[in-house]
Parts: C-alpha cells; structure tokens; sequence
C-alpha cells in the first residue's frame, strides 16, 4: 500500500536522531548514514533529511552543492545566453529507502521534497540543475521524475541531472492564467 506524502514527517539529522533501526539494501548507504551523514552535516558538507512514517525513520535523503558541466546536458536544456562552462546545481548525494517500505512510495515523495528544497533555495542563490549519480539499475526511477542521463563518464554510476527550471517554465505555460476577479 502506498504511503500518502502528508503522512510523512521530514526532519534534519541531529545528534539526538535516532538511527539504529534504518536498514536498507546498501550497506554503503546504512554505513553513510550512521557513520558520516552527521559529521558532514555538522561541518556543512551536507544536509540530510529524515523521512518518518508514524515515528519510524523510514528513509533519508542528502543535498550537496554541486555543478554540471554545460557540454553534459542536452541543447534542449539549460540556456544558452549562460556563459560560465558549468550551471550550478544541487546533487541528491545519497537517497534510500527502509527495507521494509520499499515500493511504497517513499523514495517518489523524497525526490519531490528534495526538489521543493532545491526550488526554495534558488530563490536566494543561483540554482537550475538538480543532479545524481544514479546507482546501476537505479536510473529508471530517476528517469520517471524527468532526470536525463548526462554526457559524462563514472565508473559506478550513471550521472544524471533535471533542469528543474524549464520544467518549470513548461507547467506554467499548460496552467490556465488566474484572473484578478477569481
């Protein structure tokens, strides 16, 4: 059964966050997690974010200041008036999901919070790309959300990125305009 996204509780890791119970498929991602995800919040490298369903630590997410180089997005994307080489970005660094709720709509919800936490914060910084590098397999889910494999090569991962302002941009022209008398 899925979980409706107004009955999850996002929160930011603090030392008095309770972690012990999270497991997922990913040992790298459990290790993260308990082992560095503070450290690197603490020292601003990071942010992550707690997902909680009915008080349990269901899932988590981490945002980290990122950049994408403008020959590894499509023509379609970015602008073209942009002189720097590299658009700036924010990089789901890590996303994952408790094994016991997996395929219940979680990880969709967290992607869309880490978006309205990337389209707030360009509100007072220069931001248009969303990135990750989506582990192997992963891509798909990505994909559904409007992420495009990006012109770059890793070794693990596939980089992948959404330009989250032309999306953007594309919903408001399929909007109907909001008269001033409604």
């Amino acid at each position: 059964m899925k979980i409706p996204l107004n009955e999850l509780y996002f929160d930011f890791l603090s030392e008095g966050s309770d972690l012990h119970s999270f497991r997922c498929s990913d040992n790298d991602l459990n290790e993260f997690l308990r082992d560095d995800a503070l450290y690197y919040q603490q020292e601003r490298l990071a942010s992550t974010r707690l997902s909680y369903y009915h008080g349990t630590l269901v899932g988590y997410f981490t945002l980290v200041n990122d950049s994408i180089f403008a020959d590894a997005i499509t023509g379609e994307d970015g602008d073209r008036r942009f002189e720097a080489r590299r658009y700036p970005a924010i990089k789901i660094a890590r996303l994952a999901t408790h094994d016991d709720y997996t395929g219940r709509g979680i990880g969709m919800h967290m992607v869309t919070k880490a978006t309205s936490v990337v389209v707030k914060l360009s509100k007072y910084t220069g931001c248009r790309i969303i990135t990750v590098d989506a582990k192997s397999g992963r891509e798909p889910f990505y994909e559904q959300f409007g992420f495009k494999r990006a012109r770059a090569k890793v070794q693990d991962t596939t980089p992948m990125y959404f330009d989250y302002h032309r999306y953007l941009k594309d919903i408001s022209r399929l909007e109907p305009p909001i008269s001033e008398t409604e």
